[in-house]
């Protein structure tokens, strides 16, 4: 997972908002998403077939005359455009421009879903955030979208699509205890056409879940044939609904001297599903791999 998604979870999570994004300006002049994070059962932008997260104009003009943060407390859903609300219950945001030698090279943004005043203590960790994902932007290159090359990042998502096609599973994931705030995100996906992104989803907490107390106890694969009979959890069921409807999983774990480094997922969510001995073997195989990618210096 590249570093900008990392902040842009991180300023989330600080803040308690319900979405932040990070659009980075392109020569055409429209906006690009470049990393996004939900939770409290939002939807993402980026994933969105009709252009949601285009920021109006009125807003970039607003941006381009302050140079400031934009602080809306509350949004009437009736504005228009449409697009930016409906469906996706915005009722407050804050927005800071990411400005390069005098342009606008993209935008922040933090969303919420619930009646609330942006506090002081939000606004200053939206500019700790600004001037930290600007000097991230600069340090990659990524202000005129210049294509960017990570090897390790290149090849956990070629393992993770291999080891979906293989299985025959609509998504695999690999989580890893990359923020503060949160037990274990999803830090790389593999997913079919059609089927919802976990990658920056935080609206399920793990801490507490069924199978991640498991993992903890047993420190081993936790194999799920049909998850609705799994658990009685109630957050159990939530996870499971929010997921896609999940039918089955297996759940691998990568352990480094009994430090629990990364968590690989692999969801059948149409049918239950009774896992071979090489189905589970294959997925231990890539959590091995995957797991070593990092533990490389």
């Amino acid at each position: 997972m590249n570093n900008l998604q990392r902040l842009i979870e991180h300023l989330l999570l600080k803040t308690g908002a319900s979405r932040a994004v990070l659009q980075v300006a392109r020569p055409s002049g429209t906006f690009a998403i470049e990393a996004e994070a939900v939770q409290h059962g939002q939807q993402q932008f980026r994933h969105s077939a009709n252009g949601a997260g285009d920021p109006e104009a009125r807003i970039v003009e607003a941006i381009l005359r302050s140079k400031d943060l934009l602080v809306e407390n509350s949004i009437p859903q009736a504005t228009p455009p449409a697009s930016t609300r409906a469906g996706f219950g915005i009722t407050a945001r804050m927005i800071a421009p990411l400005l390069h030698a005098g342009t606008l090279a993209g935008l922040m943004s933090l969303h919420h879903s619930a009646e609330l005043r942006w506090s002081e203590r939000d606004e200053e960790t939206m500019r700790e955030s600004q001037a930290q994902i600007l000097a991230a932007l600069v340090h990659l290159g990524s202000l005129d979208l210049a294509a960017r090359s990570d090897l390790r990042s290149a090849a956990v998502q070629a393992i993770l699509d291999r080891v979906r096609i293989a299985l025959d599973v609509q998504r695999c994931t690999f989580r890893q205890p990359v923020q503060a705030n949160y037990a274990f995100p999803v830090t790389f996906e593999s997913r079919a056409d059609g089927v919802m992104s976990l990658l920056g989803d935080f609206t399920i907490v793990q801490t507490g879940q069924p199978v991640i107390v498991k993992l903890l106890a047993e420190r081993k694969q936790v194999i799920q044939e049909d998850c609705r009979v799994a658990s009685t959890d109630p957050l159990f069921h939530k996870m499971l609904a929010h997921y896609g409807g999940m039918c089955a999983q297996m759940v691998t774990p990568f352990i480094v001297d009994d430090q629990l480094k990364g968590v690989l997922s692999v969801h059948e969510l149409r049918n239950v599903r009774e896992w071979t001995d090489a189905e589970k073997a294959l997925a231990a195989e890539a959590a091995a791999l995957i797991g070593a990618i990092f533990e490389v210096p």
